[in-house]
């Protein structure tokens, strides 16, 4: 981090705000951190009556629809393991039991949940504070734990990585099957976020050049948004066969809760799916 951050505290009185405190340093990892706690916290009191009321406390809505693309990976197949670029607190887990409750469908948890974030903090809380799960998290991609596993990844986490497209390159090589959202532009672009934190955009090509061209290799992409110099996408990939099993499940849920307005809407259960073809016409 190149940036120096800060944190501040207080009240807000009469539309006035009453600081208590004003903290300054490298404090990415403490925000994030009360954060992803008070997630993980609300994700565990989910049950079938309050999931509207809990969900609607989360700090990304964003993260239900991408954890219900996770829990039909997960639920889809055999998997011995997951893998997540930028775990965080692996509040992934919590998701995925709050899933199991709200659509009625078990999944198995008792798998490594595997992972790399450049935290030191993050990966000392996984480590320490999620012992009932077999948690492997690395300061860095770890290829072995990598390989055949599910994996997924928040496009902030890979924009964060300079050498980007390789590692895109690795994952559509050993991972099993994933997903992640991504941003790419007309040319290669860097910028800083108000996080302290440098995003590394490649562009459209380059994103193009670390698709696998292999038979068996399937990837599909979903809710576009084009700018003027750049190309926001959702992605799902994988072997043909389950990710054609993943589009399946996708209707399934569709039709099974096609009335309810809220998951219908949180889930993205009404998405539009598009091949290979589709991006590249869109990337023009």
């Amino acid at each position: 981090m190149s940036l120096k951050t800060y944190i501040e505290f207080g009240s807000f009185i009469k539309k006035r705000k009453k600081p208590y405190q004003k903290i300054f340093g490298d404090l990415y990892d403490t925000y994030m951190l009360s954060r992803y706690f008070k997630d993980i916290f609300n994700l565990s009191l989910i049950n079938k009556k309050n999931y509207k009321l809990t969900f609607r406390k989360l700090h990304h809505r964003k993260d239900l629809k991408f954890n219900f693309i996770n829990f039909l990976l997960l639920f889809n197949g055999k998997t011995k393991s997951f893998y997540e670029f930028g775990q965080t607190l692996y509040e992934r887990i919590f998701f995925m039991k709050a899933y199991s409750i709200i659509l009625k469908k078990k999944i198995n948890l008792n798998i490594i949940w595997a992972g790399n974030d450049i935290s030191k903090m993050f990966n000392f809380f996984c480590n320490n504070f999620l012992k009932n799960y077999r948690i492997k998290v690395t300061e860095k991609l770890n290829i072995k734990l990598l390989k055949n596993s599910t994996f997924f990844s928040k496009g902030v986490s890979l924009l964060y990585e300079k050498k980007n497209i390789s590692i895109l390159k690795t994952i559509f090589k050993e991972a099993k099957c994933g997903s992640f959202d991504f941003t790419v532009c007309d040319k290669t672009n860097a910028k800083y976020l108000n996080t302290g934190y440098k995003l590394y955009y490649p562009s459209k090509n380059d994103f193009l050049n670390t698709i696998p061209k292999k038979k068996d290799f399937k990837i599909l992409f979903k809710n576009f948004k084009k700018g003027k110099k750049s190309l926001y996408f959702e992605v799902i990939f994988g072997e043909k066969k389950r990710i054609s099993k993943i589009v399946e499940l996708i209707d399934f849920f569709k039709k099974k809760y096609m009335n309810n307005k809220f998951l219908a809407k949180n889930f993205d259960l009404n998405m539009k799916l598009h091949d290979l073809d589709k991006f590249k016409k869109i990337s023009k």
